[in-house]
């Protein structure tokens, strides 16, 4: 489910801003190799090329890493806990938040103008990738996020000025059903008792 919205998520930055991800560029570790592979397949044009840079993760720690090497725009995109609810047919509702965010690294003399211009153009980007979250859910492209759920969404504004960025991030439930497939597993590991 995480590389799935990873995988979807890399559509929308610069090529080269998603390539940048993968600092060590190869691995051995498992599953690193076939992400790259993975990243070089997405089409060459993105949906936002007007976003240059792509941080994915769930710490603040590796967000200010990252963004302090960044220069421009970013998407960063941040999953959080997964809750689950049994649906009554021995099978599970997994709800995930995520926060989606466009914003931009800014200069460290930047004035009160230029902030508000990040905001202005942060906002556009972010209704422009609502917009296309739409679009895939309505298509069935997305199987990890109901398509009600985006009727729900909330954007807040995203001010880190210890990050020095400023932008707007898009919160979402992601809600569908047993993503985790937790009720197979049991259903496997009840045979083997």
């Amino acid at each position: 489910m995480i590389k799935d919205q990873f995988l979807y998520f890399a559509q929308y930055p610069s090529k080269e801003g998603i390539r940048a991800i993968l600092v060590n560029g190869s691995s051995d570790f498992p599953g690193y190799n076939d992400l790259a592979e993975s990243l070089d397949k997405l089409p060459n044009v993105s949906r936002l090329p007007e976003i240059a840079n792509y941080v994915y993760g769930q710490s603040f720690d590796e967000l200010k890493q990252r963004i302090d090497k960044l220069v421009g725009s970013f998407l960063f995109v941040d999953y959080g806990e997964v809750d689950m609810l049994g649906d009554g047919r021995n099978s599970y509702q997994c709800t995930q938040r995520l926060a989606v965010t466009v914003a931009y690294k800014m200069p460290n003399r930047a004035d009160a103008a230029e902030y508000m211009l990040a905001s202005d153009a942060t906002l556009h980007l972010l209704a422009q990738l609502h917009a296309w979250l739409l679009a895939d859910a309505d298509a069935g492209n997305i199987d990890w996020l109901s398509r009600g759920q985006l009727d729900k969404a909330k954007i807040i504004p995203f001010v880190a000025t210890e990050l020095s960025s400023a932008g707007w991030t898009l919160m979402l439930s992601c809600i569908a059903p047993d993503t985790l497939d937790t009720h197979s597993l049991t259903k496997s590991f009840a045979r083997r008792l």
